[in-house]
């Protein structure tokens, strides 16, 4: 008996040394965990709260705001993620984009669908836009399985999550505020931060100042997003 009370002995100390220890980390585990005891009500207002902060003074509705800041790779994106919100938002930007190389005689020689393609790659759109934005942190998404520690974001694939989910803000911005408030949207918070001089990504240099200026007609790149009435 004693023999046999001693290994229980054992067997506790080490169950309770195997529930003290630290899980193995893995990317996105460790926000996965953290939000999974969250009430879906919490996660609501913390997302609108972080969108209508972010974007004042736009006031988000916490069931879309959370749908936005969700991407399909996140297990609750079952109730709902941010996939056609982003189908949305790629369409308004690009056609916001065109609208503005139509009217550019220094564009007349470009090809318009070639820029578009460079100026609004999702990778691209989630290493300029998405920090400025902080949907790194306050998007719900898991990273893809097998990453190597150290690597960065973009062979991580972060860039690509959070570049998706600057989609779904600017499709969610149309749907639920209308198209007027997403292209002034775009042209102040979106194109201003993908001109990147000598780049071969990005709006080509010929056409910084042009951009620019549009943000400036709306209040520069911090101008109001909803108009005076």
């Amino acid at each position: 008996m004693p023999a046999v009370a001693s290994v229980r002995r054992l067997h506790v100390h080490r169950d309770a040394q195997t529930a003290s220890a630290p899980l193995p980390h893995h990317p996105g585990a460790e926000r996965g965990a953290r939000l999974a005891s969250t009430s879906p009500a919490a996660l609501g207002e913390a997302a609108a709260k972080h969108l209508s902060t972010t974007l004042a003074p736009l006031d988000f509705p916490p069931a879309l705001a959370q749908r936005l800041l969700t991407h399909l790779s996140h297990r609750d994106a079952v109730i709902g993620h941010n996939a056609r919100f982003a189908f949305l938002g790629r369409r308004a930007m690009e056609a916001y984009l065109l609208l503005f190389l139509q009217g550019l005689p220094a564009a007349a020689d470009h090809d318009h669908a070639r820029i578009a393609a460079r100026v609004l790659h999702t990778h691209l759109l989630g290493e300029h836009v998405a920090p400025q934005w902080g949907l790194r942190d306050a998007m719900r998404y898991v990273v893809p399985h097998g990453v190597v520690s150290g690597l960065d974001d973009h062979a991580t694939g972060v860039h690509k999550i959070t570049g998706t989910g600057v989609e779904g803000v600017v499709g969610g911005v149309s749907h639920q505020f209308g198209g007027s408030v997403a292209h002034r949207l775009f042209h102040t918070r979106v194109l201003p931060r993908l001109l990147l001089p000598g780049s071969p990504f990005g709006l080509p240099d010929v056409l910084h100042t042009e951009a620019l200026k549009v943000a400036e007609r709306y209040g520069g790149v911090d101008g109001p997003l909803l108009r005076s009435p």
